[in-house]
């Protein structure tokens, strides 16, 4: 089971502007004078109007199959209150086969998909996550985070949980979870073979859904330090380069701001990585002449607890590992207007649903991105975010 790895998405230094394990970014990496994707295109596109429109997510990572009934029903209904019409949950492959592949474990993920579409809940399922047994030998001791030694028989459990799925709803299907790092890439970025992963993955969904939407993997916000570790712009011009973008429907960015409200643009915001003029998501689309792709911001949010310095506002420059109970409200509430302005975005989901320690354990930042605490008791930021998608769905 993967319960070490749903909740730690890639930030740890707010106000850093870049991934908790990132490091410094190196000069090449953030000038974007040196960039290559400074496209007329590009810039008319993000600077055009909105074509499609936006909608609203929750994301649980692999909390959701082991809860149990009674919390089950009331983490969807959690989701039902905010307005969100989307849930995203893993699918992990290491869930489902741990011990070898004439076994199948589909009833904890069952009764996510069954109540979800009692809800009329869309899920997004994140695909990944090698078993033991599967794994390339050169990574396998580093854990689910390792890639499969055969794309084939990862291909196979995916065609067979499409199947499976499909029938319960679930159509749309992101590939991976964060490939440009090391964290969950065991070795880091490998652009050829994610790319060829991908090419086999979405013939297996395809094949078993012919409606089915497919994502690439969310890429999280880092910077590239080395040729294992890239920006969500160059891990995606990579794999672009060998073919990707015909095999899928849209791509997707881990749009956490590191304590700054996503509206905040200083150079290399998340904001501006996807559409900024130079090094972004959407120059990198124009390049390849993939705009039409859609974008997914598949996580995005700020813990509100942990070790380190708080931050009551933004404080950009200075390191602060968590924020405000207040300050986590804001990021919810400018989150929606941020998105909205990103045309080309037309999904953003906040991670996560409730924090998974106390405050008194504490545990390091990943345990509290919650839009409730782990008592139960909703913060601000969820009537943040339920008033900020009614006020956005009320002006339309």
């Amino acid at each position: 089971m993967l319960r070490a790895l749903w909740a730690a998405p890639a930030l740890v230094a707010l106000g850093s502007g870049c991934s908790a394990d990132t490091g410094t970014a190196s000069p090449e990496a953030t000038d974007s004078s040196k960039s290559p994707y400074e496209l007329p295109s590009a810039v008319a596109q993000a600077e055009g109007g909105r074509t499609k429109p936006l909608d609203f997510g929750l994301a649980y990572s692999d909390t959701l199959p082991w809860m149990n009934d009674a919390d089950l029903a009331q983490a969807l209904d959690d989701a039902v209150d905010l307005g969100v019409t989307w849930i995203r949950a893993d699918l992990s492959w290491t869930n489902i086969q741990p011990d070898g592949e004439s076994q199948y474990l589909w009833e904890r993920f069952d009764r996510v998909a069954r109540a979800a579409q009692k809800r009329d809940l869309k899920v997004l399922a994140t695909l990944g996550y090698t078993p033991q047994w599967s794994r390339d030998l050169a990574c396998a001791s580093e854990g689910a985070t390792c890639p499969p030694a055969s794309n084939a028989r990862f291909a196979q459990f995916v065609g067979e949980a499409v199947s499976r799925y499909s029938e319960m709803g679930v159509h749309t299907w992101q590939i991976w979870n964060e490939p440009n790092i090391s964290g969950f890439w065991a070795g880091g970025a490998d652009p050829e073979r994610y790319a060829e992963m991908v090419e086999e993955t979405s013939k297996a969904i395809r094949a078993a859904d012919p409606d089915s939407f497919v994502l690439l993997a969310g890429l999280a916000n880092a910077a590239t330090t080395t040729s294992r570790r890239q920006t969500p712009a160059d891990f995606l011009d990579n794999v672009l380069e060998r073919g990707v973008g015909d095999h899928v429907d849209g791509i997707s960015f881990q749009a956490f701001s590191h304590g700054m409200l996503l509206s905040t643009k200083t150079g290399d915001s998340p904001y501006e990585q996807v559409t900024g003029v130079r090094r972004s998501l959407t120059a990198v689309l124009a390049r390849h002449e993939k705009t039409d792709l859609e974008i997914w911001l598949t996580e995005t949010g700020a813990p509100t607890d942990g070790r380190g310095a708080v931050a009551d506002r933004e404080r950009p420059g200075v390191e602060t590992s968590h924020v405000t109970l207040a300050h986590q409200a804001r990021i919810a509430t400018d989150m929606i207007k941020a998105a909205d302005e990103l045309t080309p975005v037309t999904k953003v989901f906040w991670y996560g649903h409730r924090d998974v320690k106390t405050p008194e354990a504490n545990a390091g930042t990943w345990a509290y991105y919650g839009l409730i605490d782990y008592a139960g008791e909703r913060k601000p930021s969820f009537d943040a975010y339920r008033d900020a998608i009614a006020a956005y769905r009320a002006k339309d």
